[in-house]
């Protein structure tokens, strides 16, 4: 046995008083199982316990579920994804999982992120009293191309197949942008206004992923601080503010650099689509009301490697 790893992953479950995942009781896992460990699982609350959590290194989430194992008493099921960010959903998600045979005192893992998927994973905010800020449910489903294998011994049990629903919470981030934007790239942006020239430090959204994720959840921008959002052909563009607690101001931008159109302090958590008029190459995100300040307008510049036309030489 590894006790040291044992007494983890029993203690990273749910405390004594936890007996439900979701709070309208909707939580299941389901998982086919073959190898040292034969079941068809169908875990359903209120038979099922799971919690979530950020993974010890601050890389993605932990998903833990439990529930009965047929004829053998319980079984914990650990999922860490450490590329999937907070309220991120997205597709094609590297996973490791481990399986915790709690009766038979075994463990089995994957041992590495390569080898299960999730086909596809949503993350949607709980707006619950009761729960933690930042918690969120997490759906998903997915497969595992090899075994889980006994980490102390003979054995292996293959997932074919997985469903779940359940939840995680994240750490109060107090703000800070660096958590939740690491790992993206950081560029700079020049704003060609009113016979000016203001710098911008951004952050470039320029995948599915890292658009979705855009401004969400972030509660503090340095004024002169933003986020770039970069497609790949031109193409007509609708924005919202779900999960945005920051005003912004959304800047949209033609091949050529060229500002199409700006819609001026966008509503917190806002639903309504703020659209572009015209096809763009990107889209500029900015603390709320810097547009008014530096006089931006129709017609104006923004200069960045991505914008083909280039700039005048402004001092």
């Amino acid at each position: 046995m590894l006790p040291g790893l044992l007494l983890y992953l029993m203690l990273a479950g749910p405390d004594a008083q936890a007996n439900r995942c979701l709070p309208d009781g909707a939580g299941f896992l389901s998982m086919r199982l073959r190898g040292s460990i034969e079941a068809d699982l169908d875990w359903r609350e209120p038979e099922l316990e799971c919690t979530g959590m950020p993974r010890p290194d601050g890389r993605g989430l932990r998903l833990r579920f439990s529930g009965p194992l047929p004829a053998s008493g319980a079984l914990a099921i650990v999922f860490a994804a450490p590329e999937l960010g907070m309220g991120v959903s997205a597709h094609g998600v590297p996973v490791n999982v481990t399986l915790l045979d709690e009766a038979g005192q075994r463990i089995y893992g994957t041992l590495g992120d390569s080898r299960c998927l999730f086909d596809t994973v949503e993350q949607q905010l709980l707006p619950d009293a009761a729960l933690p800020p930042h918690t969120f449910r997490v759906s998903a489903r997915g497969f595992c191309t090899v075994p889980a294998r006994a980490v102390d011994g003979d054995g292996s049990v293959l997932l074919t197949r997985f469903d779940f629903a359940g939840l995680v919470t994240f750490q109060e981030d107090d703000g800070a942008a660096p958590e939740l934007l690491a790992g993206l790239p950081r560029s700079e942006v020049q704003v060609l206004s009113a016979g000016a020239r203001h710098d911008f430090q951004v952050w470039i959204a320029d995948n599915d992923q890292s658009r979705q994720q855009g401004l969400m959840y972030i509660k503090d921008l340095p004024a002169n601080h933003g986020m770039l959002f970069l497609f790949d052909r031109p193409q007509f563009t609708s924005f919202w503010m779900k999960n945005t607690y920051l005003s912004l101001d959304i800047i949209f931008i033609a091949p050529d650099g060229a500002v199409v159109n700006i819609a001026h302090d966008a509503t917190p958590l806002s639903l309504r689509p703020i659209e572009s008029v015209a096809p763009v190459r990107g889209v500029l995100e900015l603390v709320a009301g810097t547009a008014a300040r530096i006089g931006l307008v129709t017609g104006d510049r923004i200069v960045h490697p991505a914008f083909a036309a280039s700039a005048p030489d402004l001092q």
